[in-house]
């Protein structure tokens, strides 16, 4: 269903489904990386950003590095997960 968005209304944020592994090649310690995704309704303009994990530490600091991203906050930031049951 196609939907029409204001300039700045809404940013639409989740993590994406896949990881990206992170190899360390001096060590011997490797990582799955979570890909968190952020986009705005009317451009589509998006920002991703590779963190640790989906913990609350590393949801919140994602938003604050988009915000000053786009340089400013929407009216409205929605997850995706409450859009798709």
């Amino acid at each position: 269903m196609r939907q029409t968005h204001k300039a700045g209304d809404k940013v639409f944020v989740d993590y994406a489904g896949q990881t990206i592994p992170i190899i360390d090649t001096l060590g011997s310690a490797n990582h799955d990386a979570q890909i968190f995704v952020g986009a705005l309704g009317a451009s589509n303009y998006v920002y991703a950003e590779a963190t640790w994990s989906q913990k609350l530490p590393d949801w919140i600091a994602p938003h604050q590095r988009m915000f000053e991203f786009y340089g400013g906050v929407p009216a409205t930031v929605v997850p995706f997960s409450i859009m798709w049951p």
